[in-house]
């Protein structure tokens, strides 16, 4: 689109590396690297490239992404691990034999629905991440120990929605923090990485609930089940402490001991060349903006039925257990669905960064969730046929989140809310979709559940189909008015600076899927 790259407001070799495109200037050093770096850039960004986008991002990865990586870990761990501990004895000493595992789930989803959009408010306007969300990590990991010693359900209902209110503030703050530091060709494989960092949680989870099932149970007079949210938090605090360093808050704003001035410096010309400004201080005319514009709610439609399709998963151990596995087989066996969702979509994340084509990708895990739940709802099948049905539903988390932020990478607002309030919809179908589709009586066959996961996956397909067109839409909509403000009455500044943000504003919501060559 543009005619002139001058105009751009960084130079265009600089512009170039942070979307990943290596720039003309560097392609002697390119050529000079050797065949392995050379062929390693094909999956990882900071393996190939400009040494000193390269250094940066490697510095980015080691400090921001470790630590946000062990903040979901710890979130997911201290999230799920009522589901491991319910079938290693919780059951049996606190007598749930109703729907009372359902529910548990339902007052963590309240807790999350509350907190979600709150939590990123307080974010931008009043506290810094850096600060926000490790006090909340500490004190949902107190919450989480103090489930050892409950009595009764009641007290488990009333921790698990305090705890669902804390987590709200993390898994949309690590994405917004995530989509506020890194390019579009950077973003997806590493939201990918992100949403395995629960396959991981949920394997450390079984293996640990397995050991202390055996090697803890009675100790001290507590059940083997009573140890995990003991073990839980013990790992959880260290790591909620690290967060305080580790967490650099935004380009713009950040204070983190990492940076010198001249890194500083370039990271934000690096996110500024991709249209990414600082926030603005929110108003009520910025809040409409978001929540009354059609880009958040043309995201939630996907990001909800994606995240929905494929809960065969939360069920798998129900399954095994009623089909007379052991407890240990119980917890161990639905790791290797863990392992599989890992591959999967790491892999999906460096494709979709190395192609463009999130879309395509997006529709195909969504076919493999349908054929999962036809399996699942004609159930008089072969075990082999349920077990293979059960273990592809772990591939279908897709990266929604990364394409989410990369289409509505110039608006930081609207990055910041994006994810929060797709979390409030999603969390409003778990509250009623276990207790009516899966009740906990009628495992591990469930009359209506697969079906209605079926009609979510087709959803899915529709909801990134239109959410694609629209975006498409804007993007050629942006071309026609870049190319004419080039005749308009402004000055060459002011024209310059227009066509700038339109450019920049097309390429970033062409970028996620190829839909229009903006540069």
């Amino acid at each position: 689109m543009a005619s002139n790259p001058q105009e751009l407001a960084v130079p265009k070799n600089e512009a170039l590396v942070t979307t990943g495109i290596a720039p003309s200037s560097n392609a002697e050093e390119a050529e000079k690297a050797p065949l392995w770096r050379r062929a390693l850039g094909l999956i990882w960004d900071t393996a190939d490239g400009d040494k000193r986008n390269r250094k940066y991002v490697q510095k980015l990865d080691a400090y921001l992404f470790t630590t946000i990586c062990l903040g979901y870990f710890i979130k997911y761990l201290d999230q799920t691990n009522y589901s491991n501990a319910f079938v290693s004895g919780m059951k049996e000493d606190l007598h749930l034999y109703g729907n009372e595992r359902n529910w548990l789930n339902t007052w963590f989803a309240l807790g999350i629905i509350i907190g979600s959009v709150p939590a990123q408010l307080i974010q931008l306007e009043f506290v810094r991440p850096s600060i926000f969300i490790p006090c909340c990590e500490i004190a949902w990991s107190a919450l989480v120990m103090g489930m050892a010693g409950s009595k009764n359900i009641q007290t488990m209902y009333a921790l698990r929605f305090f705890i669902g209110l804390l987590e709200a503030c993390a898994f949309p703050g690590y994405v917004a923090l995530l989509g506020g530091w890194y390019g579009p060709k950077e973003l997806t494989k590493r939201v990918a990485i992100l949403l395995q960092v629960e396959q991981i949680a949920s394997m450390f989870s079984g293996y640990l609930q397995a050991g202390l099932y055996t090697s803890m149970n009675g100790k001290h007079g507590l059940a083997g089940w009573r140890w995990l949210f003991i073990m839980d938090g013990v790992i959880s605090i260290p790591i909620a402490l690290w967060g305080f360093f580790g967490i650099p808050d935004l380009p713009h704003t950040t204070r983190a001991f990492y940076w010198n001035k001249e890194e500083r410096e370039y990271g934000v010309s690096r996110i500024e060349s991709l249209g990414r400004s600082e926030p603005v201080r929110l108003s009520l005319k910025v809040i409409k903006e978001v929540f009354f514009g059609w880009k958040i709610w043309a995201f939630i439609l996907p990001y909800v039925m994606i995240a929905q399709c494929h809960t065969a998963t939360s069920y798998f151990n129900l399954w095994l257990k009623a089909s007379g596995y052991s407890v240990y087989q119980t917890n161990v066996l639905p790791t290797a669905g863990n392992a599989l969702a890992i591959v999967v979509t790491i892999s999906w994340g460096i494709i979709a960064d190395r192609t463009g084509q999130r879309y395509w990708l997006i529709v195909g895990l969504m076919v493999l969730m349908i054929v999962s739940n036809i399996i699942l709802t004609v159930w008089n099948v072969p075990n082999s046929a349920l077990l293979f049905a059960y273990y592809i539903s772990y591939a279908g988390s897709a990266g929604t989140p990364a394409w989410g932020n990369n289409l509505n990478a110039a608006d930081p607002n609207l990055r910041q809310l994006l994810v929060a309030t797709a979390n409030i919809v999603s969390y409003a179908f778990v509250l009623w979709t276990p207790l009516v589709l899966f009740p906990t009586q009628d495992a591990p066959k469930y009359k209506y559940g697969y079906q209605i996961l079926i009609l979510f996956g087709f959803l899915a397909i529709f909801g990134v189909t239109l959410m694609r067109y629209l975006h498409k839409r804007e993007a050629k909509k942006l071309a026609i008015e870049g190319q004419g403000s080039e005749g308009d009455g402004a000055s060459e500044n002011e024209s310059g600076s227009a066509k700038n943000s339109q450019d920049v504003r097309a390429g970033e919501a062409a970028q996620p899927d190829d839909v229009v060559k903006a540069v």
